[in-house]
């Protein structure tokens, strides 16, 4: 493609947005408006995400010993369970660290004092954690088979309801996602179709004096991929702000949700959303334009 055509192009794409200022604000505000919901879906999808994982790094599975096991089994237990597929830590709590940990969390520190020492009712014990909660059953199944355990809890309940809330959270999200998306090429071609209606005679006269096809695409494929560019662009500048200032208030209004989940930070969620938003854009900006004009070029 030789430089004077591509000056060409370009020429014609800027053009065509100036000529068609109603069709083109149109436009744009049509690509801006779908991934403005796309993006505000994606913030909450991630932080929905985000906490389910943190959750899920907080539910683990406890295994207490037998009464009588001395120091050189409770080492080899604790080897055994390291050794486990899907076990990413083991930690040892003592009797003594068990009931400092009970008084606390229940506060019966006066009532449980008299338990120290020799009048310690609890047994040695282990904190296992996994590296996916959808693994539980498995690690739970192979903790039966090591000798020395007397009792092992799991979270069963907690982890079920985790388990379905995130299936539900992918389905939806994945399904959001693809409806918008469907939902924004057909508006943006029904948009630009009517920019197209209105520079026909331009595009068969074209024709009829010999230009190909493709030389009569590029600029409607350049002015797609401006108006895409810049209805990517808008919900962009809109998103980013509006999403830092809401998880502030949120830290300044809502203390208490720091101490249960941390939201994804700014900088994570837009390093995502603006190229994938961006490219989506020019994609849909040029779907769209293609799909109109073909019509127009069967002269």
């Amino acid at each position: 493609m030789r430089p004077s055509s591509i000056r060409y192009y370009f020429k014609e794409g800027f053009t065509g947005l100036l000529k068609n200022r109603l069709m083109t604000v149109a436009s744009i505000a049509t690509v801006a408006a779908c991934l403005l919901i796309v993006s505000f879906s994606w913030c909450l999808i991630s932080n929905l995400d985000s906490m389910l994982h943190q959750i899920e790094d907080n539910i683990g599975i406890s295994v207490f010993l037998d009464d009588e096991v001395d120091a050189e089994q409770i080492t080899e237990i604790k080897d055994a369970m390291e050794q486990l597929d899907h076990v990413t830590s083991v930690i040892y709590v003592s009797p003594e660290e068990g009931l400092e940990s009970l008084k606390e969390e229940q506060g019966l520190g006066e009532i449980l004092d008299g338990f120290s020492g020799e009048n310690n009712p609890l047994s040695h014990a282990f904190t296992i954690s996994l590296d996916s909660i959808e693994n539980q059953d498995t690690v739970l199944a192979e903790l039966e088979q090591v000798s020395g355990i007397r009792n092992i809890t799991a979270a069963q309940t907690e982890t079920d309801i985790l388990l379905r809330v995130n299936k539900i959270i992918s389905v939806v999200g994945v399904l959001v996602v693809a409806i918008l998306a469907v939902i924004s090429v057909v508006i943006i071609m029904n948009t630009i179709k009517i920019s197209v209606y209105t520079r026909r005679t331009e595009i068969n006269i074209m024709k009829y004096v010999g230009a190909t096809d493709w030389f009569i695409r590029w600029p409607f494929i350049i002015e797609g991929a401006l108006i895409g560019i810049i209805g990517a662009l808008i919900p962009i500048a809109i998103c980013w702000p509006v999403y830092g200032k809401a998880i502030q208030l949120l830290n300044d209004y809502l203390p208490m949700v720091q101490n249960l989940v941390t939201f994804v930070d700014s900088y994570s969620i837009f390093s995502v959303l603006l190229p994938v938003s961006f490219l989506g854009g020019i994609a849909l900006g040029v779907i769209g334009s293609v799909s109109s004009i073909r019509k127009y070029l069967r002269v």
